[in-house]
């Protein structure tokens, strides 16, 4: 494990499961069960309790700016995440296929299809990148050559996550184990977090490529916080309403059963 030390200060480590969500998260983790249902039919794809907390934590980490972009954005919950935060003016998601449940919920998401090691757009055209959960997918001649179109593309905070020191075998798609000496040597300037979770940590790997430093003291996500009171106001407002949507759809569906349960029984 990466632990905080004299040559190493940047370093510290949350249990998953200690973590809160907060309303951003909350409102579109409704979105997509209000969309595809809660399970799903299909698991591809889908964000479990901790993803939710995962990307929650990130979102937390990350500075407002102009735009950001999200390498391997999957079935676009953070994407959505990063859309309704308020903290970005426009959101580019990339991924070099699609999810069958891919979701825009917001006009400023723009969806791009491409590999990582081959990223289509200029040199520092981003303030924030993200890349989570990819790099452990990606083949041998596609791992060194994505991480340096990442930091090609990034002008400011450069934000990555990794399973870290995985127990094996390892997970479907995984094609590599990440230990502490990969994490200190391909990012030597890095501040590093774990998020502790049985047999599947996460390492959250942050680099600043504008030379800024790590003077902000790395703090557990404890309550939401958005750029303005106002946003938050209006999420907590459409959470509330996916909700008695989901209560009144969950009744409708109770007393249809219940009508079909009284026809069903011989009339007297």
């Amino acid at each position: 494990m990466v632990t905080a030390t004299r040559s190493n200060p940047r370093a510290d480590s949350y249990a998953v499961r200690q973590l809160a969500t907060g309303a951003v998260a909350d409102f579109v983790q409704l979105r997509y069960e209000d969309r595809f249902g809660e399970p799903p039919e299909k698991p591809g794809g889908w964000y479990r309790d901790d993803d939710w907390r995962r990307t929650a934590f990130v979102l937390e980490r990350l500075r407002s700016g102009t735009n950001v972009l999200d390498v391997g954005a999957g079935a676009g919950q953070f994407v959505n995440m990063l859309a309704a935060s308020g903290k970005f003016d426009s959101v580019a998601a990339l991924d070099r296929g699609r999810f069958e449940k891919y979701s825009e919920f917001s006009p400023i998401i723009t969806r791009y299809d491409a590999s990582v090691s081959d990223l289509p757009f200029d040199d520092n055209e981003f303030d924030v990148v993200t890349c989570m959960e990819v790099l452990e997918h990606v083949p041998d001649d596609v791992f060194l050559p994505g991480i340096a179109e990442l930091r090609r593309v990034c002008r400011g905070q450069l934000v990555m996550s990794v399973p870290f020191e995985e127990a094996e075998p390892l997970s479907k798609g995984h094609l590599r184990r990440i230990e502490e000496h990969d994490v200190v040597t391909l990012f030597p300037e890095a501040r590093f977090t774990l998020l502790d979770r049985p047999r599947l940590p996460w390492m959250i790997i942050e680099e600043r490529l504008d030379g800024s430093g790590f003077d902000d003291a790395p703090e557990g996500l404890v309550a939401p916080r958005s750029p303005s009171q106002r946003r938050i106001a209006e999420l907590e407002a459409e959470i509330e309403r996916l909700r008695s949507r989901k209560v009144l759809r969950a009744a409708n569906m109770v007393g249809a059963a219940m009508r079909r349960a009284r026809r069903a029984l011989p009339r007297r």
